[in-house]
């Protein structure tokens, strides 16, 4: 559900009319400070910082939002439930002194406060208070329990097209709420005290649905519709389907059984961190890993990690430090330097290292060619195992890159291998690195080579050891080549594997200014509110100091591009 969680609506900067005063309250050594940053008259973004005024760190924090009529629709650095706000994983401690903070931005006219603030930790008698300043929570409001007098809270995710259609939830046959859908993309929520079967019922002349019942969070359990019946978040075929939109076109309701005795399967609650699937990985996965937080990233320049990095991107890939022939140009001989010091970074900052990457055709050592199969074999494991031994917490991993015979295959795996090395090699990576989220990485994914990739990898994928596709995308910035709506369906088509995406290496090769932010506003939006897309991760930012020139983003001394300066605004960075 990450598109629904985290999607932005774009504006241009002579859109927005102004900034609004901060709103804080206090739980114990910590205060929140939501303040809105921009707002254009039909909807606004806004920030919240918690700051630990305490004497010892904070460990969790929950903020309550009272959204003043308006509709989140897109949220960074947490995880929304309902108008709860959690941390994301990387932001939950706060030190004393300093503060965490996440953004979003919703839409509509008002104005959004905080009506629910505490805190874990943080001493000075700080340990989960509320805040003394907290309103009431709001009937639309969804806790993570039974509301006062037995009511069940109930919030409905759903997104689709607007007109005269209404849903409607029912309870037990009888109608406890209706909705005219004004907006793609709503989350309804209500407090009732009726019991039984809940549905979910559509109306209009018509009577084709085209509105997508994303899930239903029931006293904070998340359920799932009884008709979709498997694992990659497609519904069955008596609805239609669509691996992008996952659009319901039905008649009727859909129902959820009855989830108030516990008799439905439930899951728990999508977040930001996920993808739109109820499962990231394919049933069959035996690692299963859980994924990252959704994250916009970069590499590092020139083999360096810049001191303003985490100002800008919240993930980070070594761009040649990590390739094998960069590691161990001579057998045996290791040089972790580079690598040791992007982990240390990453480690301080609390974000992903994205690997780069375990098996490939180019940038590999040398001496591997001239080696026996057998010996080719046991290089191959070694060099896999002593990476994971070396960085276990290595979150994202490109095992496989480029691997089509007209791109860059490992011909030396594949002589080591035979004709499934490429399924060897990620089984290998599995064994040695059983926590990490397994990619496949290659280039013309989403333009060319979509059915040729995706034909080669099918068998890798169907073996359960591939937990995500990683597509390049260098190429994408002619747009009388590749519309907003090829790329689209280009990601459709291959989200149909049933594997979460990465964009993972995007740059516009534009030295014109305009022409590179009028590219980067046509394609970053669709990535990052696609459903199935869980991170995107831009090839480089300083300018003369990236793989192609004119896909520098900003100057050493940090003069900004337009498109850099657009990007930060969307994101709220």
């Amino acid at each position: 559900m990450k598109h629904l969680l985290r999607h932005t609506l774009m504006f241009a900067s002579a859109g927005l009319l102004f900034a609004e005063a901060a709103h804080a309250v206090t739980s114990g050594p910590g205060e929140a400070t939501l303040s809105v940053t921009n707002n254009w008259g039909s909807g606004y973004c806004a920030n919240a910082t918690i700051a630990n005024n305490g004497d010892a760190n904070i460990t969790g924090w929950t903020v309550g939002l009272d959204l003043d009529g308006t509709s989140i629709n897109n949220l960074w650095n947490g995880n929304l439930s309902g108008t709860t706000v959690t941390p994301a994983a990387h932001n939950a401690n706060v030190s004393p002194g300093n503060s965490a903070s996440f953004g979003f931005c919703a839409s509509g006219n008002g104005t959004p406060s905080i009506t629910e603030f505490s805190v874990d930790g943080g001493g000075n008698g700080g340990t989960s208070s509320s805040a003394s300043s907290v309103a009431s929570s709001s009937a639309s409001s969804i806790s993570s329990s039974q509301g006062t007098g037995g009511s069940n809270s109930i919030t409905v995710q759903m997104s689709g097209v607007v007109g005269d259609e209404s849903v409607s939830l029912e309870i037990g046959g009888q109608t406890i709420e209706t909705w005219t859908l004004s907006s793609g993309m709503m989350n309804y929520s209500v407090e009732t005290d009726a019991t039984g079967e809940l549905r979910v019922a559509f109306t209009n002349d018509s009577g084709d649905r085209d509105v997508q019942v994303d899930y239903v969070i029931v006293n904070g359990v998340t359920y799932q519709a009884e008709d979709q019946q498997d694992n990659t978040g497609a519904w069955d075929e008596e609805c239609g389907a669509g691996s992008y939109s996952e659009m319901l076109h039905c008649d009727g309701s859909i129902g959820f059984g009855n989830p108030f005795d516990g008799s439905t399967s439930s899951s728990s609650a999508p977040s930001s961190s996920s993808s739109s699937s109820a499962s990231s990985t394919p049933p069959t996965n035996p690692g299963n890993p859980d994924f990252p937080p959704f994250h916009v990233g970069n590499i590092t320049t020139s083999g360096q990690v810049r001191s303003d990095f985490t100002q800008y991107w919240d993930q980070i890939t070594p761009e040649n430090e990590g390739k094998w022939g960069s590691v161990e140009g001579t057998r045996d001989q290791y040089n972790w330097g580079p690598l040791d010091a992007i982990y240390d970074y990453a480690r301080a900052n609390d974000i992903p290292v994205k690997a780069h990457v375990l098996v490939w055709g180019s940038q590999r050592p040398n001496w591997i060619d001239g080696l026996s199969a057998s010996e080719q074999r046991a290089e191959i494991e070694e060099w896999i195992s002593d990476y994971c031994d070396r960085y276990p917490d290595t979150e994202i991993i490109d095992v496989v890159n480029e691997a089509l015979p007209s791109h860059a295959p490992a011909n030396y795996a594949e002589n080591a291998f035979g004709s499934d090395w490429i399924t060897e090699s990620f089984r290998l990576a599995r064994e040695h690195c059983p926590n990490a989220v397994l990619v496949y990485n290659d280039y013309n994914f989403m333009t060319w080579d979509t059915d040729a990739i995706i034909d080669m990898i099918r068998p890798a994928v169907n073996s359960g050891y591939v937990d995500a596709l990683g597509l390049q995308a260098h190429g994408l910035y002619n747009p009388q080549v590749w519309t907003a709506q090829q790329i689209e369906d280009k990601l459709d088509q291959i989200a149909a594997l049933g594997l979460p995406l990465y964009i993972s290496e995007y740059d516009i090769q534009e030295s014109n200014d305009q022409l590179q932010l009028e590219y980067m506003q046509t394609h970053f939006p669709i990535f990052y509110n696609h459903p199935d897309v869980v991170g995107i991760t831009l090839w480089g930012y300083i300018v003369g100091a990236t793989w192609r020139e004119g896909t520098g983003l900003m100057t050493s001394n940090g003069q900004q591009r337009p498109a850099m300066q657009w990007l930060m605004e969307y994101l709220n960075r």
